[in-house]
């Protein structure tokens, strides 16, 4: 059992799905599924860094999502943001954006299992967290 660990924001790909683990404050985050439509992380002399994705909820992800879209979409620059080695932060905020890797086959298989942990717990599990659960109850 390999417990997801955050991408390094250099390794997010264009056009690529991931999990977003959005982490609002100190007791509550939440879980997305996001498609990176732009990143840019250098800003040496260049345009400022950012990272443009859309998004769905878990509950409304569904294999027809990458046709119709996701449904919402989100946009991070250095002017208001943090980019550090694995997340972005706002300056203004709490709210931190971590990435994982999205599995599509593990995601459907247990997609109510997330559903199921995420409301009994009031959104305060992390993505890995979540993930481990899921795992030990298969054991």
């Amino acid at each position: 059992m390999n417990i997801p660990k955050p991408i390094l924001l250099n390794d997010l790909k264009e056009g690529e799905l991931y999990i977003a683990d959005h982490v609002l404050t100190t007791k509550a985050r939440t879980i997305f599924v996001v498609k990176i439509k732009k990143i840019q992380l250098k800003h040496e002399d260049g345009p400022e860094k950012q990272i443009v994705f859309s998004r769905s909820s878990v509950r409304n992800y569904s294999i027809f999502s990458e046709i119709f879209g996701l449904d919402y979409n989100e946009e991070f620059f250095s002017t208001n943001c943090y980019f550090q080695k694995n997340y972005i932060q706002s300056k203004e905020f709490f709210n931190i954006y971590y990435f994982y890797n999205f599995d599509e086959e593990w995601f459907f298989k247990n997609k109510q299992k997330i559903l199921l942990i995420v409301k009994n717990t009031n959104r305060k599990k992390s993505f890995p967290e979540i993930f481990r659960e899921i795992q030990m109850e298969e054991l």
